[in-house]
């Protein structure tokens, strides 16, 4: 039977507080969420499920309000693919966003994927109302709702507390530029085939000497191998580039992330994603 349970963001909060990887003798065996105490013992290399994060929204300037949600899987070896549909699907299936159904296994140096996809919400979304994101997978049926209690804004694109702000990301030379989770989406479908390696690039601007920039799968219908996954860069001198190769034909999206270091994501603060649309032949 599986088993339903919706995930507070204090309790998701709370639980990502204390995780760590296991010890290499660790079983991998399941866990029922039931059953489990939240410790590094709930990681294992395989068997577990992927847990949906809602991390906390940021107001547009035409007043509507942005969601964002991120995802923690419990494998350290294991990568799922959760289809969308019955088990990978929002509360609300009218609102545009573009949902992971890749889901990498634990990052070895940070602790989950952070805002992956956002919803963004129109500004008459009331502070009572939520937009759920239901996913399944190891047969537990999971759920977060996201919402715009105040608690859980989040600096976007800038923090001036931290005097932080997020990298500005164009896809072309002379493009324009994106700051932020939202992000910034290929206009063009790049094109490629099976086996062979394809170019994708993103050209990006901050004040930092040094910058993260990070590669992943969002979607598509079979494994993709990046040259470099992540890697520290300087920014403003010239395009960043890494070579993908697709093992299956059909259409993908490559998620980039870019933060100023690794230990930023931990403040909530303040990065921007970039989706690359790939369509790949025989």
């Amino acid at each position: 039977m599986m088993m339903t349970k919706s995930l507070s963001a204090q309790h998701c909060l709370f639980f990502l507080a204390l995780l760590v990887l296991p010890a290499p003798g660790s079983m991998a065996q399941q866990i029922q969420l039931s059953d489990q105490i939240w410790s590094a013992d709930v990681i294992r290399p395989r068997g577990q499920p992927v847990i949906p994060l809602f991390d906390g929204w940021f107001a547009n300037a035409d007043g509507s309000k942005s969601l964002c949600f991120s995802f923690f899987n419990l494998n350290s070896e294991q990568s799922l693919t959760i289809p969308l549909g019955t088990d990978n699907h929002l509360s609300d299936a009218s609102l545009d966003a573009i949902l992971p159904t890749h889901f990498d296994p634990l990052p070895p140096r940070y602790r989950h994927k952070f805002c992956v996809f956002t919803v963004t919400v129109p500004a008459s979304f009331g502070i009572d109302e939520t937009v759920v994101w239901n996913l399944s997978s190891a047969s537990q049926s999971l759920s977060i709702p996201g919402h715009i209690l105040p608690a859980y804004v989040l600096d976007e694109p800038a923090s001036g507390g931290r005097g932080d702000v997020a990298p500005l990301v164009k896809l072309s030379a002379d493009g324009v530029g994106v700051r932020g989770r939202k992000g910034i989406f290929s206009e063009a479908t790049i094109s490629g085939r099976v086996g062979e390696a394809v170019n994708l690039g993103a050209w990006i601007e901050h004040p930092d000497e040094e910058i993260w920039v990070g590669w992943a799968k969002h979607s598509g219908p079979g494994v993709v191998e990046f040259d470099e996954l992540e890697y520290m860069m300087k920014p403003g001198a010239g395009p960043t580039e890494v070579e993908a190769t697709f093992a299956a034909a059909g259409r993908y999206i490559v998620r980039m992330q870019t933060i100023d270091s690794i230990a930023a994501f931990e403040f909530y603060c303040c990065h921007t994603n970039a989706y690359f649309t790939v369509d790949i032949s025989n």
